[in-house]
């Protein structure tokens, strides 16, 4: 039950970026073209891509860390036993959550001090920009929260697994159907 719900969280994400990330782009290439085409302008393109932007880079780190592909310096925890290395893991779990409370502190504050403030062209609040903060901080502590539960336990797979082993694994498995769907053909 608790992994369905985490697999449609983290589905919600995917969708979240992939709107945010199609909306910037026609939004940022239809301004384009009417600038130069037309000598107009989308007026509200701008301040909502630059809004949908930091959405989506807050949102996909908390995606990252959640499939555990953040970018990361590997070389002590490869040099180290798997005791150390879960030691490790817990250890640098409880910073990102100090830092998560530093964002939840932060964003709360800075979303109620610009809520009266608004976009010039948007006219919404500066509250949505800051609000990610906010979002982003008690999102990372569910997935930081469930690597530290899997290192005190003891589960080590992929705790720590390199991404650019992942990354071949997966390419090795695409050619190797590639060539067995080659093979099938006459």
């Amino acid at each position: 039950m608790l992994n369905h719900a985490a697999r449609l969280i983290i589905r919600g994400f995917e969708i979240l970026i992939v709107a945010c990330l199609a909306i910037m782009g026609i939004l940022v290439f239809g301004n384009v073209v009417l600038r130069y085409a037309f000598n107009s302008g989308i007026a509200i393109s701008e301040e909502l891509s630059r809004l949908l932007f930091v959405w989506l880079i807050f949102m996909g780190a908390v995606l990252a860390s959640a499939r555990r592909i953040h970018i990361g310096f590997d070389t002590l925890q490869q040099a180290v036993g798997p005791r150390v290395r879960r030691a490790l893991v817990v250890f640098t779990g409880a910073l990102i959550l100090a830092g998560c409370g530093i964002f939840i502190v932060g964003g709360w504050r800075q979303t109620l001090i610009n809520l009266g403030n608004t976009y010039p062209v948007l006219g919404i609040s500066y509250a949505w920009l800051y609000g990610t903060a906010l979002v982003f901080g008690v999102a990372l502590i569910f997935p930081v929260c469930h690597n530290i539960y899997r290192a005190l336990i003891g589960i080590d797979d992929g705790l720590t697994e390199d991404l650019a082993d992942r990354i071949g694994e997966r390419a090795d498995r695409i050619e190797g159907d590639e060539a067995a769907l080659k093979g099938d053909r006459p």
